[in-house]
């Protein structure tokens, strides 16, 4: 009897539970892969500010095949960033492509050469669209995109700070340090150059660097200062020591920095990475030979 009233009490409760179907979300569709006869290509022109005056800087065919390219369709990137020589110029037809082109990322422009980074150029192209069947020319316009800093010394720096003199900027892990060897020099008016440490500038085109003066001789000075950089524009301080007053005189004076050249990229000098190949040749003047061959002889000698 229980064992009756049991199975009851089962039946009863299996019976009372109502099986809830879990709706399975649908697969995302496949996206469409365009045909052959849907894509189009571009070509692209490097362009740069041209300029009569100041530091200017002309890029070669080899340092443009180096650029980085990132093409964006709207505002999502479309194809990731490639160098330029391994981009693919084969693209859907469609609206809204822009190509960014620089020569180097931001991190390697502050990173590079033991920190002190090296001049970046960057551009974006207007937007332009593809048509299918067609090759479409792209320009970008490249200028110089962050700021750099050289400290020249006076010779009346040296004369007197003889046991040592610098000038030292720190941001975060990174430190920059001017002295005799980094440093430029000023005698008799010729300044002799010396390196240039590169920093990336926010939206308004600034950067703000808090430098130090170290020089320690008979006497020993420290001066602190900050200065603003701009874009395009190497900062140049020039440090001169004046006895009468036992202090530094900081002179400064920026320069423009310029791209100068302009380089055309078309589709003979970019390799797609769409499995084709192209080859364009030459070959000197056809020159008939009259001489006769029989062909079960021709190759056994």
């Amino acid at each position: 009897m229980r064992i009756l009233i049991y199975i009851l009490c089962a039946t009863l409760f299996f019976a009372s539970c109502t099986v809830k179907e879990v709706e399975m979300p649908s697969p995302a569709p496949t996206p469409e892969v365009p045909t052959e006869e849907e894509m189009g290509d571009f070509t692209l022109t490097l362009t740069g500010e041209r300029s009569t005056r100041a530091t200017t800087t002309v890029i070669t065919e080899e340092e443009a095949q180096n650029f980085l390219i990132t093409i964006y369709k709207g505002s999502d990137v479309y194809r990731q960033t490639a160098y330029l020589r391994d981009i693919n110029t084969r693209l859907s037809a469609g609206y809204g492509y822009k190509v960014f082109a620089e020569s180097c990322s931001e991190d390697e422009a502050i990173t590079v050469n033991d920190g002190w980074g090296q001049r970046r150029y960057a551009g974006l192209s207007d937007a332009f669209s593809i048509k299918a069947g067609q090759t479409t020319a792209v320009s970008v316009g490249c200028s110089v995109a962050n700021a750099g800093i050289e400290v020249v010394f006076d010779e009346s720096v040296p004369a007197y700070f003889t046991t040592s003199y610098d000038v030292t900027i720190t941001e975060g892990d990174r430190t920059i340090v001017f002295d005799k060897i980094t440093g430029g020099t000023e005698v008799d008016g010729e300044v002799n150059q010396g390196e240039i440490a590169y920093f990336n500038v926010d939206e308004e085109g600034k950067h703000t660097i808090t430098y130090t003066i170290t020089a320690v001789g008979p006497k020993t000075l420290v001066k602190t200062g900050t200065m603003v950089l701009n874009k395009a524009k190497i900062s140049r301080i020039t440090l001169n020591y004046e006895r009468s007053d036992f202090s530094f005189v900081i002179f400064l004076e920026e320069e423009d920095l310029f791209m100068e050249d302009y380089i055309n990229i078309s589709a003979d000098d970019i390799k797609g990475d769409d499995g084709k190949t192209e080859s364009n040749t030459t070959h000197d003047a056809y020159v008939e030979d009259p001489t006769s061959v029989d062909y079960n002889d021709y190759g056994q000698n």
